[in-house]
């Protein structure tokens, strides 16, 4: 990992610190702006270098680094990085994953499993302290043929997260899954180009009916909820329903449709 001085002699906001891997584009990027706008400290890492230096170009972003989530311990340092250069961490938003498309499953493994393990752990010792959250970004293709070991990755992360917060010292760290929906951004383009005969279809099927979603309102749901840790209700129209522990939140129309109107 390459070192970072982005953060050096930069105020960090008093609102709460974020932590958010992937967070240069798609739903990564769209939670890091919301959360920026509403004045909150922002670290995000992400694969591509030239994608953290346009990253860093936002002043308000505290610190930005590049790395690859299959090397844990790179994983590692990028946490404990990010925990200094926040000066604390209140949520961590486990965002990035590979689709299995382009990669083979031992890399899917080291990325989606191994990494949002290593992460979790960096970032338990801060997270007990302050009372603070994991989200974990899962998805509805977990159970589809042809993304076969992106699946099984996002279930078993939800389960070790489930038993991660049934160990007693892990009771004051809030812990919620979000099925974000399809989106507009590279996972159903990758499963259209890569993928096999049903996983293609599926996608392709989706976009003929202009059912991926925007993720910049899907971003905004998500930061509401990682603030909060309440998700939407439909009869107030606020985020205002207590997520239970380790509960999979999944994103519906009414909930688009009403931050859509807000627009």
């Amino acid at each position: 990992m390459k070192e970072n001085i982005f953060a050096q002699n930069q105020e960090v906001p008093e609102k709460e610190r974020f932590i958010i891997t992937g967070g240069t584009e798609g739903i990564g990027k769209a939670i890091a702006d919301e959360l920026l706008k509403e004045g909150a400290g922002v670290a995000i890492c992400a694969r591509t270098q030239e994608k953290i230096d346009s990253a860093k170009e936002n002043p308000d972003l505290v610190s930005a680094y590049q790395l690859d989530l299959a090397d844990r311990h790179a994983a590692e340092k990028f946490i404990h990085d990010s925990i200094d250069d926040l000066s604390g961490l209140d949520v961590l938003i486990l965002n990035a994953a590979v689709t299995g498309m382009k990669e083979d499953d031992d890399y899917v493994f080291k990325v989606n499993e191994v990494a949002q393990v290593a992460l979790t752990r960096a970032a338990a010792e801060t997270l007990r302290a302050n009372k603070g959250r994991v989200v974990f970004l899962t998805s509805a293709a977990k159970n589809v043929k042809g993304a076969e070991a992106y699946g099984k990755s996002k279930k078993r992360i939800e389960e070790w997260l489930k038993n991660f917060s049934g160990r007693p010292e892990n009771k004051d760290i809030k812990i919620f899954s979000v099925i974000p929906g399809t989106c507009d951004t590279r996972i159903p383009q990758e499963f259209i180009k890569y993928g096999g005969e049903e996983i293609k279809a599926r996608a392709e099927d989706i976009m003929k009916k202009g059912g991926l979603r925007n993720p910049e309102i899907i971003g905004k749901i998500i930061s509401k909820m990682s603030i909060s840790g309440n998700k939407f209700n439909p009869k107030t129209g606020e985020y205002d329903i207590p997520i239970d522990q380790c509960e999979v939140v999944t994103i519906d129309d009414n909930n688009i449709k009403a931050e859509e109107n807000k627009i």
